[in-house]
């Protein structure tokens, strides 16, 4: 296991600090990028967030259920537009 230190510093109301390369070519990290911390009782792991995907942002199971539930209430849902 490697070890690899840096300073800590103060930058607005955050304390902030640096990720060297090789910590950002490991975790193939590009500026911009966001990262997850996991945090535990004694350590925080940090690693390159899952990026965000905007159509599958509401599950699909969750969909299959209103697709379902608007299927099963369709005549009604109609009947309620026409008023």
């Amino acid at each position: 296991m490697e070890s690899i230190k840096r300073s800590a510093r103060k930058s607005g109301h955050s304390i902030i600090t640096t990720l060297p390369p090789d910590v950002l070519t490991k975790l193939n990290i590009q500026a911009g990028d966001k990262v997850e911390f996991i945090l535990s009782i004694d350590r925080v792991e940090i690693r390159k967030a899952a990026e965000e995907n905007r159509s599958q942002a509401v599950s699909t199971d969750f969909l299959a259920i209103v697709q379902e539930s608007m299927a099963e209430y369709d005549e009604a849902l109609r009947n309620l537009v026409e008023r």
